[in-house]
């Protein structure tokens, strides 16, 4: 029987923490055993929150990255753990440390900690298979020295029935209540990830329409740098406050568009879940949105995130029906083709029964979205 120890770090944000939860429950229900244990107190009660239920503590000893963590061997004890999946470079650094003779799993989701990810992956004194969430993460760590055969590319996880169950609930007149149009941002935001010239973008489109709101999703610096900016410009309903318990799926069905004006590579997970759920997807052509969309076709991209340039793109979803309605049939079709969780789960347990087995990793393991 497989039984996954999985370990956060401090370093786990809400997304990872989704893609974790969707993980667990559905290779749970099919026999597999799984324990999650955090090595930072500070993540106890956030990883709880969108796990649903007590995270085992198996606390740092020492400074960051100092990877002394012994009660880690106590918990494999315990858990009869024979696959250590890693949800966080400190984590993986210290499962490698602590639980050399355990094979070890690190999902990726951040491009832009990828290169550091990288150095650390090949200073382990044992080998570890990386699950990459995009393309883009996979050719920066194999740049940065990584064996390509330690790197899979696994999409998704856009949880359809998650989608409708929120709108079952109509949680969109619970969270946003008359307001509208409403826009979703990717989150949690960040320089790199463009919230910024969303905002600007918003700014603009609410002189039209004077109802408009933006969702931007949990907390970071940046998110609060934002909170202060529509302050300043006098429109602090711009944004829509929203609870850090609130999943994807729940906010995407709250939405009309959603919006990510990157400046850098980005995590698309939450853009997965946006076009699952039906929304309108204006991007900017960074290569990792370029990865799954294309302009006029499942999706809207711009080629940079200049605020009137994205506001006129908002604009086209929110008021040309017939292409609205022509990207996001797209959109939904792929995304159960490209990041559908029946096929994320499937190509986890064959990373795990992989290793178990002595095989390559990536064996079997097919990245959606480059199937003909």
């Amino acid at each position: 029987m497989t039984s996954v120890l999985h370990v956060i770090d401090r370093s786990c944000d809400e997304t990872q923490l989704q893609v974790l939860d969707r993980l667990r429950a559905r290779l749970t229900s099919e026999g597999r055993q799984h324990v999650v244990c955090s090595i930072d107190p500070e993540m106890m009660q956030r990883g709880s929150v969108h796990l649903g239920e007590a995270i085992v503590p198996a606390f740092r000893r020492l400074p960051r990255f100092m990877n002394w963590v012994p009660s880690l061997q106590d918990v494999v004890s315990d858990s009869g753990t024979n696959i250590v999946h890693a949800w966080g470079i400190e984590a993986a650094a210290a499962c490698s440390t602590r639980l050399p003779g355990i094979p070890l799993v690190m999902t990726l989701l951040d491009p832009d900690v990828a290169r550091d990810a990288a150095n650390w992956v090949r200073s382990f004194p044992t080998s570890a298979t990386v699950v990459a969430g995009s393309q883009v993460i996979r050719s920066r760590l194999v740049t940065a020295g990584v064996a390509p055969e330690q790197v899979v590319v696994i999409r998704g996880p856009a949880d359809f029935g998650a989608i409708n169950r929120a709108r079952e609930n109509d949680i969109r007149r619970e969270i946003v209540g008359d307001a509208g149009p409403v826009l979703l941002t990717g989150g949690p935001a960040s320089r790199g990830g463009g919230q910024y010239y969303g905002l600007w973008a918003a700014a603009i489109l609410k002189q039209v329409f004077p109802d408009l709101t933006v969702i931007v999703p949990y907390d970071s610096p940046e998110r609060r740098r934002l909170l202060r900016f529509v302050r300043q410009i006098e429109m602090p309903s711009l944004i829509t406050p929203t609870d850090s318990r609130l999943t994807w799926p729940e906010m995407a069905v709250c939405a009309d568009v959603f919006v990510m004006p990157a400046v850098d590579e980005v995590c698309i997970e939450p853009l997965a879940t946006a076009m699952a759920a039906g929304l309108v997807v204006v991007g900017t052509a960074v290569r990792s949105i370029a990865e799954v969309i294309a302009d006029r076709n499942n999706g809207l991209l711009c080629k940079n995130s200049g605020a009137r340039l994205v506001a006129g793109r908002i604009l086209n979803a929110l008021e040309d029906e017939s292409l609205r309605r022509q990207v996001t049939e797209i959109a939904r079709g792929q995304a159960f083709e490209v990041f559908g969780i029946r096929a994320f789960v499937d190509n986890y347990a064959q990373v795990y029964d992989n290793l178990l087995t002595g095989k390559t990793p990536g064996e079997k393991v097919k990245d959606t979205a480059m199937v003909a």
